[in-house]
């Protein structure tokens, strides 16, 4: 009788962080860097860089990084933030720019399982988009889907037709999906009805903006309504002489 009520006790008494593993959270960083130049004409990598290492994001989302544009030096700029921050990094080319590309990237701070670019639609033959995702395999065996883009910004036309393809390659992925980076658009315009339709925008209610000419809001976090992220945290960070745009800096949790 005894070893019947211990071995109730043992079974009914295992503690309750092993039944229920607490949930991971996530911090990520979206900038769109200008190519590289500051608001002075100079490199803004470094500051990039401090940032970084100051905010400690799991993950990084870059727009408007090059690779062997001769106005950055023929340098592989993700590869320099990849060397001085200690982050893996991966590129994804977008359009030919000064002999070399420009495009997007993503530094990640968790094993990346695998990657996927996807050209965008641009009929009225401006430059170039793509939309780049990662499948990142996070602590407790989760995994994310963290994608980035920069849409156009010199064809609305354009911009309304690749937020549409967008959301079509994503809406139904299976695995929790971040969608982060440069719409070239501020939340009022008609181009981005169909991300407000099926996805959460961090920045709703928000007064800041994230472009500096315009003060605009162009850059975004989504999610999807119906997959487990719950954003905990959302700050534009004030950089006025780093970029032509703020960075954005979230965190969520994925229950």
């Amino acid at each position: 009788m005894r070893y019947t009520i211990l071995f109730l006790y043992l079974f009914w008494n295992v503690p309750t962080t092993a039944q229920k593993p607490k949930p991971v959270q996530l911090k990520i960083l979206t900038y769109s860097i200008n190519h590289g130049v500051s608001s002075k004409g100079t490199t803004n990598l470094l500051r990039v860089v401090a940032l970084i290492k100051k905010h400690k994001p799991d993950l990084v989302a870059i727009q408007g990084v090059d690779s062997g544009a001769v106005g950055s030096g023929k340098l592989n700029q993700m590869r320099i933030l990849s060397l001085l921050t200690g982050y893996d990094s991966y590129f994804a080319p977008a359009h030919v720019y000064q002999s070399g590309n420009t495009g997007v990237g993503i530094l990640s701070l968790h094993p990346i399982e695998g990657m996927q670019q996807l050209k965008l639609p641009n009929p009225d033959s401006t430059r170039g988009r793509v939309l780049m995702c990662a499948l990142v395999q996070l602590p407790q065996n989760k995994y994310l889907r963290f994608c980035t883009t920069q849409l156009d910004d010199l064809s609305s036309f354009n911009r309304g037709l690749q937020a549409a393809v967008v959301n079509e390659a994503l809406q139904y992925s299976i695995q929790p999906v971040l969608l982060v980076g440069d719409f070239s658009a501020p939340p009022i315009d008609h181009e981005l009805e169909v991300m407000h339709k099926y996805w959460t925008d961090a920045g709703t209610g928000t007064a800041a903006h994230t472009y500096i000419p315009d003060e605009m809001r162009y850059d975004y976090c989504w999610t999807l309504p119906r997959l487990p992220l719950k954003l905990l945290d959302y700050t534009v960070l004030y950089e006025p002489n780093t970029s032509d745009h703020f960075p954005v800096l979230a965190t969520y949790e994925i229950k």
